[in-house]
This record gives structure tokens, sequence and C-alpha cells, in this order.
């Protein structure tokens, strides 16, 4: 039995399309860095809102200072998904395939690798997910996993943008127009980043009642003026996982976003707590996808952002496939960005 190499595992799992993925795809689409060590570098450049001062003719000129940057670097974890591969895993006759069979072993062994691969690719792009959805929800993330202490990376977002409405203020209440608050929070984000946001994505029962307004039915346009964000993305409606477009505000897009996934104690999660609203610009946002170089002899110790490997041990026989990457997730603007808990 010939293991798979490298060279093949990339090859299968590099074009996989794994659907899903709203919050990464819309608001960290932008190219992927790939690092050459285990260290993140990224530069967060503050913006130069001066106005030129007035001066007489005859005066001379006053040098202003440079506004500066500053560098941050981060080490992510590590996951790892990986299979202990036998040979009951490919034995019996696949799903769809005719009954009695009609592949040989070896042909079923090698499509039961696209299946593994298959499922590590959605394991780690369910993480980038979280990952995404913890950036817009908090301005940051937190990663602590098994012998990676815990880690807190703070993008230096305003901590307005980020509240959770009490009292009198919150949508369930009587007499608050859901339409209104999230309009002030709309030009509020807009004031923060100087640019104006395009994009809400809510929960189910924020969207209901921002939809129980009757004011929305007034502002809200349901004609499709060319495709939608989620349209361009490959995202269809009615499909597991796939946001619900439900129309726009002025340029505003209004989305709910109902994806589940399941932690590592198995417990079935909602990607949105209950109540969320998350509003953004993502051209302005410019999320950027990090990744850590992968430390391993068999990836000469390099950069990837997935690296998948199979091998056997000897004592007792048993053979393995295993992908690494190093994630981490980078807002270029992240005060184009904030979130309310509505509830």
């Amino acid at each position: 039995m010939d293991l798979m190499s490298t060279t093949a595992l990339i090859g299968i799992i590099t074009p996989l399309h794994i659907p899903g993925n709203f919050l990464r795809r819309l608001f960290f689409g932008g190219p992927v860095i790939e690092f050459d060590d285990e260290t993140v570098k990224f530069d967060r450049v503050f913006d130069d809102l001066r106005v030129a001062p007035w001066v007489s003719p005859y005066a001379p000129g006053t040098p202003m200072q440079d506004r500066t940057f500053q560098t941050d670097t981060f080490a992510p974890g590590y996951v790892k998904p990986i299979n202990h591969i036998t040979a009951k895993n490919f034995s019996k006759r696949r799903p769809g395939e005719a009954i009695g069979g009609e592949f040989t072993l070896a042909q079923r062994r090698e499509l039961y690798f696209v299946d593994v691969l298959e499922g590590h690719k959605k394991k780690i792009e369910r993480r980038e997910e979280i990952m995404a959805a913890d950036i817009l929800r908090t301005g940051g993330v937190v990663i602590e996993g098994l012998e990676y202490p815990r880690a807190v990376v703070n993008y230096g977002r305003k901590a307005s943008l980020t509240k959770t409405l009490l009292g009198d203020a919150r949508w369930t209440q009587p007499g608050v127009s859901p339409v209104d608050s999230l309009e002030a929070f709309l030009q509020e984000v807009a004031d923060a980043g100087n640019a104006a946001p395009s994009h809400v994505v809510m929960d189910s029962l924020a969207g209901q009642l921002l939809k129980a307004d009757p004011k929305l039915e007034k502002k809200l346009d349901t004609t499709f003026q060319g495709n939608t964000s989620a349209v361009d993305l490959g995202f269809k409606p009615g499909v597991p996982g796939a946001p619900t477009y439900l129309g726009r505000i002025g340029n505003v897009e209004l989305y709910i976003y109902n994806d589940l996934y399941e932690d590592e104690n198995k417990v079935m999660r909602r990607l949105l707590p209950d109540y969320t609203v998350i509003v953004g610009a993502p051209g302005a946002f410019e999320g950027t996808p990090c990744y850590g170089a992968i430390l391993d002899p068999m990836n000469d110790y390099g950069a990837a952002r997935m690296f998948s490997k199979n091998w056997i041990e000897q004592n007792p026989g048993a053979e393995y496939c295993m992908t690494q990457s190093a994630p981490i997730f980078v807002p270029k603007r992240p005060n184009t960005s904030g979130c309310m808990t509505v509830g």
C-alpha cells in the first residue's frame, strides 16, 4: 500500500469547495498571507484626519509629524484534525455505490482520502468562521486550547462599537423602534470608521424584532438591484448555513444568519448568540486571512495555509491522515464594524 504524498494530498484539498462561511468570505475576503515563520505580523495604521492649517502667504509652513503605525506580532495556535485510517473505512460499499460494489479496494481508499480531507477542510473553515464572528462581535478574538495558554488578540476597536442595549433601549421593549435604533448605530459606526456601513448581519431573534417594526415596511427595498453579496459569494437561499436576504435600507443590505457548529464538547451552538446585530463595511474593513508557518519537517517548516500529511505507525501498525493550519484573521480597519446585543 502506497502512502498518499503531501503533493497529492495538497492537490486534493486545495480545490475542494466548502459551502458556508458567510462572515469569513464577506468580511475577510482579502488576499491570503502565509508567513514563513510561526509568528504573524500585522500593521495597524492610524487614520490621519488633521486639517491643513491656514497661514499667511508670507509665513513659512510648519512641518507636520507623520502619523505612526503600530506593528503587532502574534503566534497563532494550530488546528490539527486527524483521522485514523483502517480497512473498515473503505472495504465496504460506499454511499451511492452500486449494490455489490463497482470500485476496487484501492479506488475506495483513494475516494475515502478525499472524504477525509474534505472533512478536515470543513472543520478548519468552521474554526475560521467562528474566529470571524468573534472579531466582528467583540473587536478581538480569544484563542486557547490543549497546551496552548489563553491568548486574547485585541485589534483596538473602539469600545463604544461593542454594546449591549439595556433597560428601555432594548428592542424587546414596548415603544422601541428597532429601525430607528439600527439606523442610529449605522451612523455611529460610519462616524467611527469614516466609512458608510453596507451590511447588517443578525440572528433570527434580532431579525424577528426588526421585521415586526412597522417602520421597516416603508424603508425596506426587497427588489434585487443586481446581485446581493450572498449571491455573489455563491450562497443559495434555503441551503443549510446560507444567510437569508431581507432586503435593503438605502444601500445597506440586511441578512439573517443562523449557522450552527458543534464545539469541542459536542454541544451544538449558534454562531451568533441571541439578539446579535453586526454592522460593517467589508470594503473598508479589509479583513485579511493570515497563516503562520507549519513547523513540520515534511513541510520544510515553511509557509502554508493548510498542510496535510499521511503516515504509518509501525508498532502497532496504524495509518493516519492529518491536516494542520495556523490561522489568525486581521481587520485592517476594525472601527468600520460594530456589534449590538439588542434583547
